[in-house]
Protein backbone atom coordinates (compact mmCIF):
# COMPACT_ATOMS: atom_id res chain seq x y z
CA UNK A 1 0.00 0.00 0.00
CA UNK A 2 1.48 3.23 -1.14
CA UNK A 3 1.97 6.28 1.86
CA UNK A 4 1.96 9.49 0.42
CA UNK A 5 3.92 11.96 2.88
CA UNK A 6 3.77 15.63 1.76
CA UNK A 7 6.38 18.39 1.69
CA UNK A 8 5.79 21.16 4.82
CA UNK A 9 3.52 24.11 4.17
CA UNK A 10 5.18 26.80 1.86
CA UNK A 11 3.04 29.12 3.50
CA UNK A 12 6.17 31.67 3.38
CA UNK A 13 5.96 31.49 -0.45
CA UNK A 14 1.80 30.83 -0.79
CA UNK A 15 1.11 33.81 1.22
CA UNK A 16 3.17 36.77 -0.33
CA UNK A 17 2.15 34.90 -4.16
CA UNK A 18 -1.21 35.46 -3.69
CA UNK A 19 -1.30 38.91 -1.78
CA UNK A 20 0.97 40.17 -4.81
CA UNK A 21 -1.42 38.67 -7.61
CA UNK A 22 -4.60 40.30 -5.89
CA UNK A 23 -2.58 43.38 -5.35
CA UNK A 24 -1.38 43.80 -9.27
CA UNK A 25 -4.95 42.58 -10.66
CA UNK A 26 -6.62 45.33 -8.14
CA UNK A 27 -3.56 48.41 -9.37
CA UNK A 28 -3.66 47.37 -12.87
CA UNK A 29 -8.08 46.91 -12.98
CA UNK A 30 -8.03 51.14 -11.66
CA UNK A 31 -5.18 52.08 -13.90
CA UNK A 32 -6.49 50.91 -16.83
CA UNK A 33 -10.30 51.16 -16.48
CA UNK A 34 -10.24 54.60 -17.07
CA UNK A 35 -8.05 54.03 -20.58
CA UNK A 36 -11.16 52.04 -22.14
CA UNK A 37 -13.48 55.71 -22.56
CA UNK A 38 -10.34 57.37 -24.31
CA UNK A 39 -9.02 57.55 -28.08
CA UNK A 40 -8.60 54.36 -29.78
CA UNK A 41 -4.73 53.74 -28.96
CA UNK A 42 -5.81 54.52 -25.18
CA UNK A 43 -8.17 51.47 -25.95
CA UNK A 44 -5.17 49.62 -27.30
CA UNK A 45 -3.13 50.32 -24.54
CA UNK A 46 -5.64 49.04 -22.29
CA UNK A 47 -6.27 45.93 -24.10
CA UNK A 48 -2.88 45.16 -24.08
CA UNK A 49 -2.57 45.60 -20.16
CA UNK A 50 -5.46 43.79 -19.53
CA UNK A 51 -3.81 40.74 -21.49
CA UNK A 52 -0.43 41.10 -20.02
CA UNK A 53 -1.93 41.28 -16.59
CA UNK A 54 -4.28 37.98 -17.27
CA UNK A 55 -0.81 36.18 -18.21
CA UNK A 56 0.97 37.28 -15.23
CA UNK A 57 -2.48 36.15 -13.37
CA UNK A 58 -2.06 33.01 -14.61
CA UNK A 59 1.36 32.42 -14.81
CA UNK A 60 1.69 33.22 -10.96
CA UNK A 61 -1.97 30.88 -9.85
CA UNK A 62 0.09 28.25 -11.91
CA UNK A 63 3.58 28.42 -9.56
CA UNK A 64 0.94 28.96 -6.53
CA UNK A 65 -0.52 25.18 -7.78
CA UNK A 66 2.70 23.52 -7.99
CA UNK A 67 4.04 24.55 -4.79
CA UNK A 68 0.93 22.32 -3.83
CA UNK A 69 2.05 19.25 -5.53
CA UNK A 70 5.17 18.00 -4.03
CA UNK A 71 5.21 14.59 -2.35
CA UNK A 72 6.90 11.63 -1.49
CA UNK A 73 5.56 8.32 -2.12
CA UNK A 74 6.74 5.39 -0.14
CA UNK A 75 5.39 2.06 -1.82
CA UNK A 76 6.96 -1.29 -0.58
CA UNK A 77 9.66 -1.43 -2.66
CA UNK A 78 10.45 2.28 -3.86
CA UNK A 79 10.61 5.90 -2.79
CA UNK A 80 9.04 8.07 -5.55
CA UNK A 81 9.48 12.19 -5.17
CA UNK A 82 7.66 14.42 -6.39
CA UNK A 83 8.44 18.04 -5.49
CA UNK A 84 6.56 20.66 -7.74
CA UNK A 85 6.50 20.14 -11.46
CA UNK A 86 10.54 20.28 -11.53
CA UNK A 87 11.50 17.29 -10.03
CA UNK A 88 10.81 13.80 -10.16
CA UNK A 89 12.73 10.55 -8.50
CA UNK A 90 12.78 7.19 -8.14
CA UNK A 91 14.56 4.94 -5.54
CA UNK A 92 14.32 1.67 -4.85
CA UNK A 93 14.44 0.92 -1.33
CA UNK A 94 17.45 -1.65 -1.49
CA UNK A 95 19.67 0.95 -2.60
CA UNK A 96 19.23 3.21 0.67
CA UNK A 97 22.64 2.55 2.54
CA UNK A 98 21.60 5.39 5.28
CA UNK A 99 19.15 7.51 6.73
CA UNK A 100 19.83 10.19 9.60
CA UNK A 101 17.97 13.55 10.68
CA UNK A 102 19.94 16.71 9.58
CA UNK A 103 20.77 19.32 12.60
CA UNK A 104 19.14 22.16 11.86
CA UNK A 105 21.47 24.46 12.86
CA UNK A 106 22.71 26.76 10.98
CA UNK A 107 19.38 27.67 9.35
CA UNK A 108 20.99 29.07 6.44
CA UNK A 109 22.84 26.34 5.63
CA UNK A 110 19.97 24.76 3.68
CA UNK A 111 17.58 25.72 1.19
CA UNK A 112 14.15 25.73 1.22
CA UNK A 113 12.55 25.31 -1.75
CA UNK A 114 14.74 22.97 -4.50
CA UNK A 115 18.31 23.20 -4.34
CA UNK A 116 21.16 21.02 -5.65
CA UNK A 117 24.74 20.79 -6.44
CA UNK A 118 24.67 19.17 -9.01
CA UNK A 119 26.69 16.45 -8.41
CA UNK A 120 25.39 14.14 -5.97
CA UNK A 121 22.76 16.16 -3.58
CA UNK A 122 19.05 17.43 -3.60
CA UNK A 123 17.35 19.05 -1.15
CA UNK A 124 13.43 19.21 -1.40
CA UNK A 125 12.11 21.38 0.87
CA UNK A 126 9.47 23.82 1.87
CA UNK A 127 10.85 24.48 5.49
CA UNK A 128 10.61 21.92 8.64
CA UNK A 129 13.03 19.39 9.68
CA UNK A 130 15.22 17.87 6.96
CA UNK A 131 16.10 13.80 6.66
CA UNK A 132 19.04 12.90 4.96
CA UNK A 133 18.81 9.53 2.46
CA UNK A 134 22.02 8.25 1.34
CA UNK A 135 22.16 5.61 -1.35
CA UNK A 136 24.45 2.80 -2.25
CA UNK A 137 24.63 4.16 -5.89
CA UNK A 138 23.32 7.09 -7.39
CA UNK A 139 20.38 6.79 -9.36
CA UNK A 140 19.03 9.07 -12.78
CA UNK A 141 16.95 11.55 -11.54
CA UNK A 142 14.91 14.78 -13.52
CA UNK A 143 15.37 17.93 -12.32
CA UNK A 144 13.92 20.16 -14.86
CA UNK A 145 15.44 20.52 -17.70
CA UNK A 146 18.47 18.28 -16.81
CA UNK A 147 18.78 14.90 -15.76
CA UNK A 148 20.97 14.21 -12.90
CA UNK A 149 22.83 11.26 -10.94
CA UNK A 150 22.27 11.89 -7.58
CA UNK A 151 23.31 9.96 -4.22
CA UNK A 152 21.84 12.07 -1.21
CA UNK A 153 18.88 13.41 -0.81
CA UNK A 154 17.29 15.70 1.72
CA UNK A 155 13.75 15.93 2.32
CA UNK A 156 11.96 18.04 4.19
CA UNK A 157 8.63 16.22 4.66
CA UNK A 158 5.36 17.38 7.28
CA UNK A 159 4.51 13.79 8.47
CA UNK A 160 8.69 13.53 9.93
CA UNK A 161 8.39 10.93 12.37
CA UNK A 162 5.93 8.91 10.77
CA UNK A 163 7.91 8.88 7.61
CA UNK A 164 10.98 7.71 9.62
CA UNK A 165 8.74 4.94 11.32
CA UNK A 166 7.53 3.74 7.37
CA UNK A 167 11.35 3.86 6.56
CA UNK A 168 12.59 1.87 9.49
CA UNK A 169 9.68 -0.60 8.66
CA UNK A 170 10.63 -1.02 4.87
CA UNK A 171 14.21 -0.80 5.53
CA UNK A 172 15.15 -1.81 9.11
CA UNK A 173 18.92 -2.25 8.12
CA UNK A 174 19.31 0.78 7.62
CA UNK A 175 21.93 2.79 9.54
CA UNK A 176 20.33 5.97 11.40
CA UNK A 177 22.94 8.03 12.58
CA UNK A 178 21.74 11.70 13.80
CA UNK A 179 24.27 14.22 12.17
CA UNK A 180 25.70 17.27 14.27
CA UNK A 181 26.04 20.36 13.05
CA UNK A 182 29.57 21.13 11.22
Amino acid sequence: MTERYHFSDAIWFRAPLKTLIVALTAFAIFTLYPALGGTASDIERALFGFAVLAFFVVLASVFAVTVDDSYADLDGDELRIRFESFFNATIPVADIVRMAPIDPRPHWRYGIGLSTNFRERVCCSHGGRLIEIELAKPVPVKLWPRKLEIQRFWLGVREYEAFLVHMRRLAPDVVQVARTAA
